[in-house]
This record gives C-alpha cells, structure tokens and sequence, in this order.
C-alpha cells in the first residue's frame, strides 16, 4: 500500500446540477484551489473555468449507452493524480453521494491512505422540483421519499423500489428514461394507481425542457419528442400534479454568449448572464498562460458549442 504526503487531499466535489449560480462556496473554492480536476460529462464548461489558470484537467465522463472510462481506471487516475499533485479534485454532476459511485472511490483513496473529504452539491431531483415551484415532500400530500435509478449495471432489467408510493410518497428516478415504459409499466401494475409524473431535462439549464402526463401517458409523450433533449429525471406522485398548468416556459432559443479576454473579469460577466436565464463560455486562449489540457478541451468546446453572440471584456 503507497501512502502519499499528509498535505495532499482529495476532495469529491458535487458541481449541483449544472447551472453555476447553484454551486456551493466550498466547491467553488475547491475548484479554484485545484491542482488537477477530473471531471464528468455533466459539470457545465464554464464551471471549470473557476479553476486556476495552469490546473490540469482531465475528463473522465461517462456518455450513456457509449463507451466511456470504466470507474476502475477513473479510481486509478484518483491515486496517481494524488502521488503527483497536493490539492485533487474530483468533480461531478449532481451531488456525489447520490448515485454517484462516491464509495467506491472512497474506498480506493482510504486503500491508499490518502486524505479526502465529500462535498456535497445540489442533487437532480432538488433542483428539478424546485423548477415547478414545489417540494419533493408536501404537508397532507407527500411525507416521504424515494431516490432509485432506472439504469443499473451491465443493463440489468432489476425492479425498483416503489415502497415510497404505495405509502402515497413521492419517487424519483435518475437515469431512467430509456426505460420509462417498462418503470411506468411495472409501477401501474405494482401499485394500480395513474399518479401524476414530471420529466424534467436540463434541470436549471438554459435548455430546460420539463415534460408533464401520469404513469400510463408519460411514456408515450416522451416517445413523441423529435430528440431526447438531455438528461432527465422522472418524478412520480401528487407533489407534481398539474405539470402542464405550472411548469415555466421553455426557453426555445437560450443565449449562449462567447466571452473573450481575461478569465477573471469575464467570469463576472459570465455569473451575470448565467443569472439572466443563458449561459456562457470563455474563450482567454489568447490572453492566458493556459495549462496545455485546458487549451486543448477549450479549443474541443469552441468547436462544439453554437454561438448566439460574442463579447470582448476589456
């Protein structure tokens, strides 16, 4: 077993569910901290441009149904990041302790006695609910609540808990809408009752797309949309009842703003925007001394991402 200094530390970041503005003070001041960031596919781009200019990063994100790092290799990269760096972060979507294989990192890092410490983030169900202007528990409607996943390893047909609605709870599912018709399926012949059901995708993003109708509906209205518009988490029960009459307007065209100059004074520009209901992405290739890995992943975005405007900050 190696041991590495006492001053490195490994901290597990939850970055909420990807509007940066829902970012707690301690991530944030652990991303600008960072020596390293490893980070998945859903943190927003503009979150690791909080980082220090000359921090590594190192995307390790895992794309649904494609071939991705395997958590083994990704726990293998925790260690040698933390033999070769004082100050690790492991960023991830949502909050890290939920659904997030959190224990298992944890597991590799005490292996090898490496400090570490969990920061918690806003996990998808909270901000998703938030959105409808509602709980996930409601005096006299829902006392109780169940966080299961719809996906499971190695694609696994396993069935998931609905103890929580038939005691008339409230049940949220992560990552389960390729299968949504075999989960509203087995809970319409488990519990017998046409709850009201929300999928919100985008949760707190510019591209917020929320999706109302009942367990023996949903499904259909899922299958009608021309693309799947992003990850989505389903939620079931009575605390989501009238969707359609409550849930806010879709944003059709969001902003997505091009900031050039000094990362610094364009992150306050970028919060600003952000704040407004868009997003943004800085572009400071040409005026910031950048850690190789952060031009190389920031030149992949610029190509990626379309642009509604740019600005230069002076």
């Amino acid at each position: 077993m190696s041991v590495t200094d006492n001053a490195t530390k490994v901290y597990l970041v939850g970055a909420g569910p990807g509007n940066p503005c829902l970012l707690s003070k301690k991530a944030e001041r652990c991303i600008q901290q960072a020596d390293v960031i490893l980070y998945d596919q859903l943190v927003h781009p503009f979150i690791l441009q909080l980082s220090r200019l000359d921090a590594e990063w190192v995307h390790v994100g895992k794309t649904p149904y494609t071939k991705y790092m395997r958590q083994e290799r990704i726990n293998e990269l925790l260690v040698e990041k933390a033999q070769q760096y004082r100050y690790v972060v492991r960023l991830k979507g949502g909050d890290p302790a939920v659904f997030g294989r959190v224990a298992e990192e944890v597991d590799t890092l005490r292996a090898h006695g490496i400090n570490f410490e969990i920061v918690p983030g806003i996990t998808a169900a909270s901000a998703a609910i938030s959105q409808l202007g509602r709980g996930l528990t409601e005096r006299q409607v829902s006392t109780n609540i169940t966080f299961t996943t719809g996906h499971f390893k190695d694609n696994v047909e396993n069935e998931i808990d609905i103890t929580t609605l038939e005691n008339g709870g409230t049940l949220a599912i992560y990552m389960g809408v390729k299968r949504l018709p075999l989960l509203m399926d087995e809970i319409m012949t488990k519990v017998g009752i046409d709850y009201p059901v929300a999928v919100i995708f985008n949760a707190t993003r510019p591209n917020q797309h929320i999706i109302g109708g009942t367990v023996t509906t949903i499904a259909d209205k899922i299958a009608q949309l021309p693309e799947r518009p992003g990850p989505g988490v389903t939620i079931v029960g009575e605390v989501v009842r009238d969707v359609e009459a409550i849930k806010p307007e879709t944003n059709v065209a969001p902003e997505m703003v091009l900031l050039t100059g000094d990362r610094t004074r364009c992150i306050d520009v970028a919060y600003d925007i952000f704040e407004q209901g868009g997003a943004a992405l800085i572009d400071d290739r040409a005026t910031s001394a950048l850690h190789p890995s952060q031009h190389d992943i920031l030149t992949a975005w610029l190509e990626k991402f379309n642009f509604t405007s740019e600005r230069t900050i002076e």
